[in-house]
């Protein structure tokens, strides 16, 4: 997926009031066994429980109904196309949304009066995108790549000539000038590779730089890269060189999937220390106070680490949408009444709406201890190191 932007997720936020229910579906769209995809087993024991949970309501089970089916044709036509999905129908209001995904999220399905939109806007939040470079010496390709998929970004081949002998001889003078000119060559073409990268690097905002090919060219052009940009190459690994770019693609994705799983399985050591010493802000209302204080900085000067959706309720208020931890009570800074709202919902919001950077544990247990939520702040964030 490309990058969702907030006015794109302004159509779902317009959903958050309206007549009818909202059908919010996360859809693992991969394979299994070669032909079973993965979202079908989880979507039929979900639509069963909400099956169970509607009773015999008759306008809710035809409204059901009606979603569950425009759901199912659309991860059905999605196969192929996408590796994730989130999909929204709202039939009663002639509303309905699919937004493909190129970050892992699992099978599931809730059925509520607004869109249920956490894993959604963790996606946006976890999303990564690695610049894959595959070089020998004297073509290149630059990739983004997500777990989902390469897309190449752009080819350079470089004016290099073949490794050959001067005529009649095979060392000395001829032929060193034929070497240092062939090695002139490579140069520059790992010159004008590292304008490429360095290029590509400034318009998007990568999570780290791949370099595929021999070894020995490999450090030959990391030579050339500016210090700052070396400094990011987080994977190399070797990869003959194919005509064919598709040939390599596959094999990018698969290097972009294993450094996402091990990135997102990890939060900086200096984190859990922090925690340990009493050095972060802990618990819902701490943790609201500071992310609507502006306590918590920009991406990379303060965050906030989530445990999974704890489904916790908090108020919203209706005229200035400040956060309270009493979902229906009066708004603290307007005394407008407050409506209630998913808390993680709540928060993972403010923060792209506020570039804050978050980083989620998988692990329920390793958060409960401080309320499922903690805020680092900028004078107690690592510099330099991120989260």
């Amino acid at each position: 997926m490309a990058r969702i932007t907030l006015a794109e997720l302004q159509p779902l936020m317009e959903q958050f009031a309206g007549g009818g229910t909202v059908l919010s579906c996360y859809a693992d769209l991969g394979v299994r066994e070669g032909f079973r995809p993965n979202w079908e087993a989880p979507f039929k024991a979900g639509a069963d429980a909400l099956w169970k949970a509607v009773g015999e309501d008759g306008r809710a089970r035809r409204e059901l109904t009606e979603n569950l089916s425009a759901v199912r044709r659309a991860l059905e036509a999605a196969a192929g196309t996408a590796r994730w999905t989130a999909v929204f129908s709202a039939t009663e209001r002639g509303f309905f949304r699919a937004i493909p995904l190129d970050v892992p999220v699992g099978t599931e399905l809730v059925l509520d009066r607004s869109p249920y939109l956490v894993p959604l806007l963790g996606a946006i939040h976890r999303r990564r995108e690695y610049l894959a470079v595959h070089t020998d010496t004297h073509r290149g390709r630059l990739y983004a790549v997500t777990p989902a998929a390469a897309r190449l970004l752009a080819a350079v081949e470089g004016d290099v000539p073949k490794h050959q002998h001067s005529a009649g001889e095979r060392y000395g003078y001829g032929q060193a000038t034929i070497a240092r000119h062939r090695e002139e060559r490579v140069t520059q073409y790992h010159k004008e590779l590292a304008r490429e990268v360095e290029k590509a690097w400034g318009a998007n905002g990568f999570a780290g730089i791949v370099l595929i090919g021999e070894h020995e060219v490999l450090e030959h052009f990391r030579a050339e890269l500016p210090p700052r940009l070396a400094a990011r190459v987080i994977h190399t690994m070797p990869g003959a060189w194919t005509d064919e770019p598709a040939q390599t693609e596959d094999e990018v994705r698969s290097v972009g999937a294993e450094l996402f799983d091990e990135q997102e399985a990890e939060v900086a050591p200096e984190f859990w220390d922090l925690l340990r010493q009493g050095k972060a802000v802990t618990g819902k209302e701490a943790v609201l106070s500071a992310l609507q204080s502006g306590r918590i900085g920009a991406a990379g000067h303060g965050y906030l680490v989530l445990g999974p959706d704890s489904r916790e309720v908090v108020g919203r208020c209706a005229a200035c949408r400040t956060l309270s931890a009493e979902p229906f009570g009066a708004c603290p800074r307007c005394q407008t009444p407050s409506v209630p709202g998913n808390l993680w919902e709540e928060v993972l919001l403010t923060a792209l709406q506020h570039g804050i950077t978050i980083r989620f544990v998988s692990d329920p247990r390793k958060l409960d201890p401080y309320g499922g939520a903690v805020a680092v702040l900028p004078k107690l964030a690592p510099k330099e190191k991120g989260v």
